[in-house]
């Protein structure tokens, strides 16, 4: 099995999205699928991926036929953080999603 994680930050005042582990020809067809929407993206690193949107969005872009992951798991947690002097709640949703490995 192949392993990607989907990680969404959610506060009251933004939602972005990363997206680990993912093969490079996989990153390079998200990074310009989210482009041609003119969604704000940019890769991190080779295997890294950071997009403004709901991971919903990205889940259902990654399970259609032309990636074919599916999600394995998924987890909640809400951190507080200090800004400013003021406390902001971050929701973190994270999805484990996996596929067969193709043999080559």
């Amino acid at each position: 099995m192949e392993y990607i994680l989907v990680v969404e930050f959610e506060s009251p005042s933004e939602v972005t999205s990363k997206i680990m582990n993912l093969p490079l020809t996989h990153l390079i067809q998200l990074e310009s699928h989210f482009q041609n929407l003119n969604v704000l993206c940019k890769r991190i690193q080779d295997e890294m991926f950071e997009v403004d949107v709901e991971g919903v969005k990205i889940l259902n872009v990654l399970g259609g036929s032309s990636f074919c992951y599916r999600v394995v798991s998924q987890s909640m947690a809400i951190e507080e953080t200090v800004i400013g002097g003021g406390t902001v709640k971050i929701q973190k949703t994270i999805w484990t999603l996996g596929k067969e490995k193709i043999s080559e």
